[in-house]
């Protein structure tokens, strides 16, 4: 599992270096007013490594999918560091949280979705992390922004 289980409430944290973090903020505002999307390399729940993408979805203003060729490049990084991939995405005008059709696709994939939200634009966009299981439950984790020296 990529991120560590805690306890207390069943949730779950994922640690983002706060260098990923700011250049995930960076991508999602740049995509804006499309969806932008991208994945996160993680060790024992930590992030190590920032995968910005273009969003290849036929409609970018709707939706958001990393392309073929893209996902077999990042699997094969991740594979090469033993790491899972947790998706990001960005939702232009509405609250971070999983849409129906995100629901779907994650029951397929297994992934964390990392959803960013710009709905306050031009207040900065906030993010919040979601596991969703085969049956589409939604459990909501806590990101842990970790500083860099």
């Amino acid at each position: 599992m990529v991120a560590e289980t805690n306890p207390s409430n069943q949730s779950f944290v994922v640690r983002i270096p706060e260098d990923h973090y700011q250049e995930m903020l960076a991508h999602v505002i740049d995509g804006y007013p499309n969806e932008a999307c991208g994945a996160l390399g993680a060790l024992n729940g930590t992030v190590v490594k920032h995968y910005p993408t273009r969003n290849a979805a036929e409609h970018p203003d709707d939706f958001s999918i990393i392309s073929e060729s893209d996902i077999v490049h990042i699997f094969n990084d991740i594979d090469a560091y033993d790491g899972e991939m947790i998706y990001y995405h960005s939702h232009p005008i509405s609250e971070a949280y999983p849409s129906v059709r995100d629901r779907e696709w994650a029951q397929r994939s297994g992934y964390l979705y990392v959803i960013f939200s710009l709905q306050y634009r031009p207040e900065p966009p906030y993010a919040r992390v979601f596991r969703i299981n085969a049956h589409g439950e939604v459990t909501e984790g806590h990101i842990e922004r970790i500083p860099v020296a």
